[in-house]
């Protein structure tokens, strides 16, 4: 009477647990029948044997997954455990891009991409931006401007009107977007696209043709160029020969447009300067540069960075480039900057920072994995669980740069914010020149 109960309480649904346990048990039992069944021996009981033989022989048929999942249960824990933290690595740089590397042909597979107008410049540009030929905050900003010159000069509307801004106006927005799908868009080219799209919206309200407009657009562009860019850098490698006196020691991390052009025309006018070059061996820039410096017959020392802190107690000054000043007096720069930083502030090394006002920013962050480009990403083998990472640059904190030498003098770089609150009242480079209307 007792057993007529437990047969029953299965068909009534809610005894899972109780379920789970018997077919374990059952299972239990099977594999000493089986391993029985191997060696030769029987059992005299033959009614277990009735009842148990159409279970045997769907054990048999999945003898070999259900051998394998019973002892690999563990190893099954440890690889979940693993993916998930792979899974939280991926997760913790999941905002951070990783690009591709495209060519002339699979470049026009981009979704934001239409094969039909996108233009031939866009297309080399692009390429150089894969392959490292256009590397630098500078260069790439200039280029772009250059590529979008020639845009310019070969659009065509695809429809007989005057409006000749609105409709550039949205082909500028799809540029802009196209780029940020080969490298991130810095604060240079973020500028300049400001301050094209203020030259098209005061373009809107005039009564240019089509050909008028596109001239006083690139007039526009050059003189962007000449005032944020020439003319800056000018300026600032005069402020920096005013700063640094003849004989000092200076240290140069990677390659820097404005530092290289410093060092260049203070050797020019006759003077003399010890130079110790810091590269990285994960691009390579410093070793660019040294080349550059050898050909104008500039003598110079090379040194890893590894190796910095073993000349530390000889250098006088470190000059470092910038991608970006942030409204917090951060510097966005090459990773290696921070860590240079840091040791010029346990020295008490005058740390200087090389930037244009254009490059100012309003954003803020506090740390490098807020935004941030991976310049190289490798996975380990399926035996090795690890993922190489390399970042491409690191914020260096207020408190570690002594000065900032920019085209408008030396500042202290708490007086970022105020330098980019008076651009803003000129168009971020000077008052636009409207076009007379009766043109």
């Amino acid at each position: 009477m007792s057993e007529k109960p437990n047969q029953q309480n299965p068909k009534k649904g809610e005894p899972w647990k109780p379920k789970e346990k018997f077919d374990k048990k059952a299972n239990k039992e099977k594999q000493k029948q089986e391993q029985e069944q191997g060696e030769g021996k029987q059992e005299t009981n033959q009614p277990p044997q009735q009842q148990n033989k159409q279970p045997i022989q769907q054990q048999t048929v999945d003898q070999q997954p259900t051998q394998q999942q019973v002892p690999t249960n563990d190893k099954q824990v440890a690889q979940t455990n693993a993916s998930k933290e792979q899974n939280k690595r991926k997760d913790f740089l999941s905002h951070l891009p990783i690009f591709e590397d495209y060519t002339s042909v699979s470049i026009k597979t981009v979704k934001q991409i239409d094969p039909l107008t996108l233009h031939h410049a866009f297309i080399e540009l692009c390429i150089q931006y894969q392959n490292g030929q256009c590397i630098g905050s500078t260069h790439r900003c200039v280029e772009f401007l250059n590529a979008l010159k020639q845009f310019i000069r070969d659009y065509k509307l695809s429809r007989q009107s005057n409006y000749f801004a609105m409709a550039f106006l949205d082909e500028l927005k799809k540029i802009f977007n196209l780029m940020k799908n080969f490298r991130t868009v810095n604060e240079g080219m973020s500028t300049s696209y400001l301050f094209i799209r203020e030259c098209l919206m005061i373009l809107r309200d005039t009564r240019l043709d089509e050909n008028e407009s596109k001239v006083w657009l690139c007039n526009q562009i050059d003189q962007f160029i000449q005032s944020k860019i020439i003319s800056a850098s000018e300026l600032i490698v005069k402020n920096a020969t005013q700063l640094i006196q003849e004989g000092t020691t200076i240290l140069v991390y990677a390659r820097s447009y404005l530092i290289e052009n410093f060092i260049i025309n203070y050797f020019k006018q006759g003077k003399q300067l010890t130079i110790f070059v810091v590269d990285n061996p994960q691009f390579g820039e410093g070793s660019q540069l040294v080349n550059r410096l050898q050909q104008q017959g500039i003598p110079c020392y090379q040194i890893l960075l590894s190796h910095v802190s073993y000349i530390l107690s000889k250098v006088d000054k470190i000059l470092v480039g910038a991608s970006s000043m942030l409204c917090n007096g951060a510097l966005v720069s090459r990773v290696g900057t921070a860590l240079l930083a840091c040791l010029a502030s346990t020295h008490k090394i005058p740390f200087l920072v090389f930037c244009e006002s254009y490059k100012f920013s309003e954003k803020s962050q506090i740390d490098s994995l807020s935004w941030n480009e991976i310049a190289q990403l490798e996975q380990g083998n399926e035996n090795q669980q690890y993922t190489s990472l390399s970042l491409r640059y690191d914020i260096t904190q207020s408190n570690y740069i002594n000065m900032i030498v920019t085209e408008v003098g030396l500042i202290p770089a708490t007086s970022v914010k105020a330098v980019i609150g008076e651009f803003k009242k000129y168009n971020y480079v000077d008052a636009i020149e409207v076009p007379r209307k009766e043109q």
